[in-house]
C-alpha cells in the first residue's frame, strides 16, 4: 500500500512539474482563436471541447479520453482533436489535482460516428460527462474561445485529425418538385391558397436542410385535350404564377425562370371516354414541375 501510494505522490509531483515547467519556459496558456474545424473523414470522429467563459474560479477543469490525459481546459479554453471511430470514455474532473483521480473514475462511454464531429460542453455543475451541444449554438458560443495549449496530451487514442478539402465543398444538387394543376390553381389561373401553402412547404423544406437555393426552373405542363398552341399558353401561365408566388416568398428574381412544355411532355397516356372523363383521367398530366438547384455546406 505505501509503494502504490509513493508512486501515486511521484505522478501527481511529475504532472505538477509539467505544469510548472512550461509555465518557467513562459509556454502561453491559450493559443489562437476558434475557427470553424474542417471536416474529417469516415477514417475519423472529431471533438470540440470547450468551456463556458462566464465561469467563477479559474479552477481548470482536467479532460480524459479513456482514462488519458488530454488538456485542463480554464475559462473561455477549448481543445479539438481526432478519434478512431468506436467507443471512447470522455470526461471533464474539475478539481481533481494533485491526484488526478477523475482518469480512474465513472466516464461518459460513447460511439462515436466516422466523419462526424462532436460539439462538447463541460459541465460546471452536476456531473463529469460532456453537455452535447449541437453545431449552431456551438459556434456561437465558441466565438472568441482561444485554443488550450499549456499543457501536453497524454492521451495515446487521440490521432492527428486527417481533413480532406473536398469534404468541405459545397455540395450542389438538383432537387425536383411537383404541383398538381387542379389544386394549386383557381378558376383564373392565379395561385389558390393550396397552391400558395405547397410553396411555403417546399421552401419550409429546403430551409430545413440548410440549402441555399441557386437556380429555380418552373415548367407548365397541361393535358392533351385542346389545341397546341392554348396549351402552350396555358402551360406558361401556370409556370408564370408558381414563379410569382416564389418571388413573393423571398426567391431572387434572377434566379427564377419561367417556361412552358404545353402539352408535350405527358406522365399519363390513352385516356377515353367522355371528356369528363379524359379530363379526370388526364389529371397528373395538368402539373407545374419545380426544378431547384441548391447549394449546400456540409455540416460537420
Amino acid at each position: 500500500m505505501k509503494l502504490v501510494s509513493a508512486f501515486m505522490l511521484v505522478a501527481a509531483a511529475g504532472a505538477l512539474l509539467v505544469g510548472e515547467s512550461a509555465s518557467a519556459q513562459g509556454r502561453p496558456v491559450f493559443g489562437g482563436s476558434y475557427t470553424a474545424v474542417s471536416a474529417v473523414g469516415q477514417d475519423q470522429a472529431q471533438v470540440v471541447y470547450y468551456r463556458a467563459e462566464d465561469v467563477s474560479g479559474a479552477s481548470a477543469a482536467n479532460i480524459y479520453l479513456d482514462r488519458e490525459f488530454i488538456t485542463a481546459l480554464k475559462p473561455g479554453g477549448y481543445t479539438a482533436f481526432c478519434v478512431a471511430p468506436g467507443r471512447h470514455m470522455l470526461g471533464s474532473y474539475l478539481n481533481d489535482a494533485p491526484s488526478y483521480s477523475g482518469k480512474n473514475e465513472e466516464l461518459y462511454a460513447a460511439t462515436f460516428k466516422g466523419g462526424a464531429t462532436y460539439y462538447l460542453k463541460v459541465r460546471e455543475e452536476g456531473g463529469n460527462h460532456p453537455l452535447p451541444v449541437n453545431r449552431a449554438l456551438a459556434a456561437t458560443e465558441l466565438e472568441g474561445q482561444r485554443r488550450q495549449v499549456h499543457l501536453l496530451s497524454r492521451a495515446s487514442k487521440v490521432e492527428p485529425c486527417r481533413h480532406y478539402a473536398y469534404l468541405d465543398a459545397p455540395m450542389v444538387t438538383l432537387r425536383e418538385f411537383v404541383l398538381l394543376a387542379d389544386t394549386a390553381f383557381d378558376g383564373r389561373h392565379g395561385m389558390s391558397s393550396a397552391g400558395n401553402r405547397q410553396i411555403q412547404s417546399v421552401l419550409a423544406d429546403l430551409q430545413r436542410e440548410n440549402a441555399q437555393i441557386t437556380r429555380v426552373e418552373v415548367e407548365g405542363h397541361t393535358d392533351p385535350l385542346g389545341a397546341a398552341a392554348d396549351n402552350q399558353l396555358l402551360g406558361q401561365r401556370w409556370a408564370d404564377s408558381v414563379r410569382s408566388a416564389l418571388i413573393r416568398s423571398g426567391v431572387p428574381q434572377a434566379m427564377t425562370q419561367a417556361t412552358s412544355a404545353g402539352s408535350r411532355t405527358l406522365v399519363k397516356h390513352g385516356c377515353y371516354g367522355s371528356q369528363d372523363e379524359q379530363r379526370a383521367c388526364y389529371a397528373p398530366n395538368r402539373r407545374v414541375v419545380l426544378r431547384v438547384e441548391v447549394r449546400r455546406t456540409p455540416a460537420h
